[in-house]
């Protein structure tokens, strides 16, 4: 049995930053990044991304969330050199990376490690060895290549299956090892190319806690991009949301997804914060209130309020009902989030009562439709 890895053992779990720098710096800064890629054939060059400014802090786990074609792969392939910036500037633990020469950029890579969605396992090569691999590159004994490569297996739970081969793997275990060879290198940042997309749910969540276990027991940052946003909402403290090569919404996770601003931010936080309209409802909402009828209300909890038995206790304090139809409680970035669908009896001054009621409470609330 290997003793277990510990920040200790990785350079990326330093507390203590390099001779002069700030601790407290982005591991990673854009600074106005552009690239554009040749035109083929005579055709007019395409702009992949523009006027990226973005920071990346220490030992956080940071998303970038686009449709496909947004820009999101070409901005983490210039975080590790296999893309050149056509403008601005990418500091990296406070080095300007974005002139360095080749062999620059292989010295820079052993402190940044990568997985990807479809794994990169090499199919001859046992589990044990493709986790050895980059070590073998660098030139590390055999010795401690052994040792390294018995901690990391443990770490992703897979110590019994150091001598079996990729095709005898599941997806979960595949990428399980691409962490493990990702890791190998003792890299400060972990960069991930939609390492979840091929897997079904189940297998993501485990692959997410073992990237949440990475970054809090080992101190690794953690960049990854992906289109899916329950993986956001999962894992990561702050996300940038990326469209046509331009970041239009960042910050931390939960303010962006419990307020977004953004049309298309709005469109990606709707299916983890919003709540289905059930179908027989859909089919009765009317802009103009019914006779005799009822008012549908969308209410939104967070903080303190998104557990708290907020709908019974406005019944009692304003003495009108009030009818849940839908609803979902959820966490997000480990903050709870509520949404409802209520609805009320139509007409004044009761809405007025429950809205203002709604809004003393700091809850959000708005008109959604109005049903006989």
């Amino acid at each position: 049995m290997n003793a277990p890895l510990k920040p200790g053992a990785f350079r990326a779990a330093a507390a203590i930053a390099p001779s002069g720098k700030d601790s407290a710096a982005p591991i990673i800064r854009f600074e106005r990044v552009g690239k554009v890629f040749a035109g083929r054939r005579g055709q007019n060059p395409v702009a992949a991304l523009e006027g990226i400014d973005l920071s990346v802090p220490r030992g956080a786990i940071v998303g970038v969330i686009g449709r496909s074609g947004a820009g999101k792969s070409t901005l983490i392939r210039l975080v590790n050199g296999l893309e050149r910036a056509s403008s601005g500037r990418i500091l990296i633990e406070g080095e300007d990376v974005t002139a360095l020469s080749e062999a620059g950029w292989r010295t820079r890579r052993r402190a940044t490690g990568m997985i990807f969605q479809h794994f990169n396992l090499l199919s001859s090569r046992t589990v044990f060895d493709n986790v050895a691999l980059p070590l073998e590159i660098a030139g590390t004994p055999k010795g401690e290549i052994a040792d390294r490569v018995g901690k990391l297996l443990d770490l992703v739970g897979l110590a019994d299956k150091r001598e079996r081969y990729p095709a005898e793997l599941s997806g979960g275990q595949k990428q399980r090892v691409g962490i493990a060879r990702a890791l190998a290198t003792e890299p400060k940042v972990l960069l991930c190319d939609e390492a979840t997309s091929a897997l079904d749910p189940e297998t993501t969540q485990s692959i997410l806690a073992l990237l949440r276990k990475v970054n809090r027991e080992l101190g690794v940052t953690i960049l990854l991009i992906t289109h899916e946003i329950p993986v956001i909402k999962e894992i990561c403290d702050r996300v940038a949301v990326i469209e046509g090569g331009r970041i239009v919404e960042e910050g931390e996770t939960f303010e962006i997804l419990t307020r977004p601003q953004h049309p298309t931010t709005a469109r990606f936080a709707e299916v983890v914060t919003g709540v289905e309209m059930p179908a027989h409802l859909a089919g009765q909402l009317r802009d103009e209130q019914q006779p005799g009828g009822s008012t549908v209300l969308r209410v939104t909890f967070s903080g303190a309020h998104a557990t708290a038995p907020v709908i019974s206790r406005l019944g009692t304090t304003i003495g009108i009902d009030v009818n849940i139809l839908a609803g979902r409680i959820d966490a997000i970035a480990g903050k709870p989030f509520g949404s409802l669908l209520v609805s009320v009896p139509a007409g004044e001054p009761g809405i007025s009562a429950v809205l203002g009621a709604l809004k003393s409470l700091e809850l959000k609330a708005e008109v959604i439709g109005h049903v006989a």
